[in-house]
This record gives structure tokens, sequence and C-alpha cells, in this order.
């Protein structure tokens, strides 16, 4: 608009009427200016920040690059270094047959944080595969990992894909490639298997805790190995591989059969005699080898709180001990005492006769008890044997004629013999817990006439059952006592002999003469004296019987027993079977599993009746 009056000087005519806000807009402009100033320095600032930020990134790549992709490289492969971990060694009994093993095995690892991210068709691929392969009949176990619940897991190991084998993992990996299973990984471990349950249960052991397991953990456990990722000069990963050292494997001197035929006479005895516990050994009396050791109740090495055998005699207060399942698996054979009533006999008479104290023609005189020290002893059942020389007595049982022995012996000579025989001491068998019993046996300062007199016919003191065996193994071995042991050959993963146990001859206790003379005793228990239940047609074999009263003697509870070799001119194999607390009360239950073991074992071992 032009206002000429203004521009001539000319008065206005009119007032000027300016439109309403009109009168600020020389301000409006001003601020809009400020604005754009205030922007523009804003913009630039920015720019110069992301200028500047770029720049340094680009002089930490010019210049540390190679040694930051260094450090990131280390640290990846750091954390990507794994244990390779070595295989357990198996175990064999003599002739080979599989008593233990370990499997490499591998567990199904669901990533439900993957699953729930992945494709609705790869959620329902992945689980219609995972049923297929690990034959899962109701899909709901594995829809349930797209829950909320799950929405933030990333390991969750799946209760029907564990310890799958070699085989099923590696069709599930393929399917992995394909794209087909996604959020599934797998977790590499070992399984111990033991193929017949719980056959020699209290030998095998488990853990690393009781048992082989425990006494050879350092050699069946191996030396793990390592998979390492290191960087070379040019920066690229370089794989390195320590491979593992596969545990040693043991070969057993036990052989499986004669371990099943002890163990299912063992069985079916505890369930006749309701037996508060059951024990048998055998063992060659020549060369310390173990055949077979049992006790029950036993247990599944599979699944070790699996008792079996249990009588009537363990009531619920005793299985609510917190003593009861360590009291089961432990290897009463070599860790349990008793006393050994007159197993003891032929032991005690060696001495005395080996000593000189007596001799093989003395006569004593049994008028079914005797008057010694003010006190009664009596013979079983009361029986007058009338006079016997040692061999008789050992036949007859006879605990009379065992005293007058004792008294013609004098402590200080059977102490040295008790001593040599290693009667309250470790035998040194390859075992773990093995009890010497040292505390339960007497000394010579403890020795008196009485004490001599009740350790004559095997009671007053307790032992173990492997050391009965190991010391009456001497005496029909011609003296000779060797050490007893259940480990034959030790061998590396590649099946080279490594380690072997022979013979360990520890000492001749007796003469060869004596031992002849007991023998002798023996086998005429077998033949017509207390032992005819293991009298087998055509074998020689020579034994003893044992009953010994429990406790304080007043209980009426007995523990019975029967230890024998077969043949006795030439033992090959010897037997020593306990039962604790059989309804009987006499010996002829221990006889007869004696005799059914014996029946099948000596054929078995190519030992046969003589024509």
């Amino acid at each position: 608009m032009i206002f000429r009056g203004l521009e001539s000087g000319e008065p206005l005519s009119r007032p000027i009427n300016f439109p309403k806000g009109k009168g600020t807009m020389a301000k409006q402009g001003q601020n809009s200016g400020f604005s754009k100033i205030r922007l523009f320095l804003l913009v630039s600032v920015i720019l110069l920040i992301f200028a500047g930020l770029f720049g340094r990134i680009l002089y930490i790549q010019l210049v540390h690059g190679e040694e930051y992709t260094r450090a990131v490289k280390e640290q990846q492969g750091t954390m990507q270094d794994s244990t390779i971990t070595a295989l357990r060694g198996t175990i064999y009994d003599r002739n080979h047959n599989v008593l233990a093993e370990t499997r490499q095995v591998y567990d199904v690892i669901i990533d439900p944080k993957a699953l729930q991210s992945a494709d609705p068709v790869d959620q329902t691929s992945t689980i219609q595969q995972l049923a297929n392969v690990l034959k899962i009949s109701d899909t709901s176990v594995l829809e349930k990992y797209l829950g909320t619940e799950y929405a933030d897991s990333q390991y969750e190991r799946f209760s029907a894909g564990m310890q799958i084998s070699e085989s099923v993992k590696s069709v599930l990996e393929e399917k992995i490639d394909e794209g087909i299973i996604v959020g599934v990984w797998f977790e590499a471990i070992q399984s111990r298997n033991y193929p017949n349950d719980e056959l020699a249960a209290h030998v095998i052991g488990f853990n690393g805790v009781y048992g082989l397991e425990m006494e050879y953990d350092e050699e069946l456990s191996g030396v793990d190995g390592r998979s390492m990722r290191t960087l070379a000069e040019d920066g690229q990963y370089l794989e390195e591989v320590v491979e593992a050292q596969d545990g040693n494997a043991l070969v057993l001197t036990l052989d499986q059969t004669v371990q099943y035929y002890l163990e299912q006479a063992l069985a079916k005895v505890m369930e006749e005699e309701e037996c508060l516990r059951a024990c048998g050994v055998l063992m060659n009396p020549k060369t310390g080898e173990v055949y077979a050791m049992a006790n029950y109740p036993t247990f599944n090495l599979n699944d070790v709180e699996e008792i079996l055998g249990l009588s009537a005699k363990y009531t619920e207060e005793m299985k609510k001990s917190d003593t009861f399942l360590s009291g089961i698996w432990s290897n009463f054979a070599v860790s349990g005492t008793y006393e050994p009533g007159s197993t003891y006999k032929p032991i005690f008479a060696a001495a005395a006769l080996d000593s000189g104290s007596i001799n093989e023609y003395e006569s004593f005189t049994c008028n079914s008890y005797y008057m010694y020290y003010d006190q009664a002893f009596q013979c079983a059942f009361n029986v007058a044997h009338g006079v016997q020389s040692i061999r008789e007595i050992i036949q007859n049982s006879c605990n009379v004629g065992m005293i007058q022995a004792s008294e013609r012996t004098p402590a200080k000579t059977y102490y040295q013999y008790q001593q040599a025989f290693g009667i309250g001491q470790k035998t040194g068998i390859d075992l773990p817990y093995e009890e010497s019993a040292e505390s339960l046996v007497y000394d010579l300062d403890t020795l008196g006439p009485v004490e001599m007199a009740t350790v004559s016919f095997g009671q007053g003191f307790n032992l173990t059952p492997i050391q009965l065996l190991t010391a009456e193994s001497a005496v029909v071995n011609d003296g000779y006592m060797v050490k007893p042991h259940v480990v034959k050959q030790i061998l590396d993963a590649d099946g080279n002999v490594i380690s072997e146990t022979n013979t360990q001859t520890i000492r001749q206790v007796i003469s060869a003469e004596t031992s002849a003379v007991i023998r002798g005793g023996m086998e005429a228990v077998v033949e017509t004296g207390t032992g005819t239940g293991v009298n087998l047609e055509g074998y020689r074999i020579g034994g003893k019987t044992g009953t010994a009263e429990k406790g304080d003697y007043s209980e009426g509870k007995y523990i019975v027993s029967f230890t024998g070799f077969a043949p006795i001119d030439d033992p090959e194999v010897g037997i020593l079977i306990i039962l604790d607390e059989a309804k009987s009360g006499v010996s002829s239950p221990a006889q007869s599993v004696a005799a059914e073991v014996l029946s099948q074992v000596l054929p078995y071992l190519n030992i046969y009746p003589q024509s």
C-alpha cells in the first residue's frame, strides 16, 4: 500500500486504521530470525558431535583395530574352551563278561525363549519332529514350553529326552541342520551301567564311594582332555584338542556264574530261614583269588536305594534309621565282625598241634561237660563224646576236648599263632573299609585260662568273614597263607595289560604235616561228623560247622555257619557261609547252602567227582 500523503508531506485527510495484530509484524520477524539461528547452531553442534565420534571410531579402527580385534577373539576363544570328559573304565569278571561300564549319552536341552521367538510353523515342526524321534505320544510335554511361564528361560532339561544315544542325537542334529527343529541343543553326560543289576553289588560298589568303584577310583577315572581355541599370528583361530585318556579297566577274579550260584542260594535261605543277614565267600585257598562274594540283603547297582532280600526282622524303625542304607551298602564280608563259633576249632587245634603243645595221638575225654575254673562248659546237646584224638574232636565239634587242648597250650604260644594267622588284623584284600577287629580279639594280657578255653571253640572274640576264610585256607594249604584279592588284571583303554596280581604268599603258619592232620579231621566232619549235609557223592570235601550265640548269650539268637574245602586232599575251592539269626538256630541251613553252591560250582570249575 502506498501512502502518498506521507511521501508528499501532506497532512492526512483521514486516520490510518491498521488491521488487528499487524502492529507486531516487525517484532515477529525479528523472533523468527533468532529461531533459525538457534536451530542452525543446534544442528551444527550435533553434526560436530557425530563428526567427532566418527573421527574417534576411525582413529580406533586405524590405530588400535587389530589390537582390539585380537583381544575380542582371545576372549571368545577362552570362553569356548571345554573339557573332554574321560570315560570311566569297564569292570569285567575273570572271563571278560561286563559287570560295569560307562556309556557316552546325551540330554536334550530345550531353549524355550528361542522356541517362542521362532515362526509358528517352526514351533509346530519342532514339537512334531521331537515327538516322532523320541517316540512321545503326548505332545503337551513339549507344548508347555510355549507358555508364558517359560518365556524367559533358555535352559530346560527335557525329561523325555534324557540319556539319548549317539544315534538318536545324530538324527535330531540332522533335523536341526535342516531348520525343522529350533531351540534345541544337547548336553553330553556319562552313564554308568551295571548290566546285571544287583550281581556282586557289594564288591563292585558305586559312585566312587563303595567297593571297587572306590578302591580303584583313580585307575577307573582316567584323565580328562580339553578342547582349546588359540590365535595364530595372522589373527585366525586355531583349534587345539588334547584327547581324554579313558580310564583303565579291571579284570576281576570273580566269576559271574559262580557269583550267581552263590547269590541265588543266599536269597533262597534268607527267605526260608528269615535271616537278619546272610554272607558267603568262595576263594581259591592256594592263590587267594576270590571267585564270589555276596551279602544279603543286597541292592540294585542301577538304583542303589532299591533294597533286595529284606526279611521281616528289619522293622520299620530300622528302615527309617539314618544308617539303614549305609548298613545295607556295606560289605559285611570284609567290614562286618562276628563270633565264628566252632568254625574256629581247626585254627586253634592247628596252633596247639603245630606248637607241640599236643600231638595227633593224644587222648582227650569228654563226659558232655567240663568244670573249669568254677565254670561248667557243656558240649552241644549234652553229648558225651568219650575218648577222642584231636581229629575226632574236630569231627565231633567237641567243646570239652578243645578246652582240654587249650589247657595244654600256653597262652603265649597260642597268641603267637593268633598273630601268624592274622586274627585281628586286616588281610589286605583290595576292597575298602576292611575291618581289622583288633580291639575285638584277646591280646596276651587278657588271655587268661577261661579266655583261652572260650577261644578254643570260637567264642568270646570277633573277627571278619574274610579273616576266617583266609586263616582256615592256610590251615588246609600246607600252612601257607596267601593274600586274598578280587582284581586279577588292570588293562589300559586299548586292552593292554598294565598290571597283574600274582599269588602273594604271606607266610607259612604251620607245617604241612600239621595241615594234613587237620584236613583229616575236617574231612571226617563231612563224612560222618557234624557236617554231613555237605557230603556230595564222589567228592572229598572237608569242612567245619559253627553255631555261636549272639550278644550276652541269653537272647536265644545264633549265628550259624559252615566253612569247607574241596577237594580236601588238594584244595582248589574254599567256601564260607554265614547266616545271622537263622530261625533254625543250628548249622543245617548253612550246610545246605554250601552243598547247593558246591554241587554247581565244582563241575563248572572242571572239578569232577572221583570214581
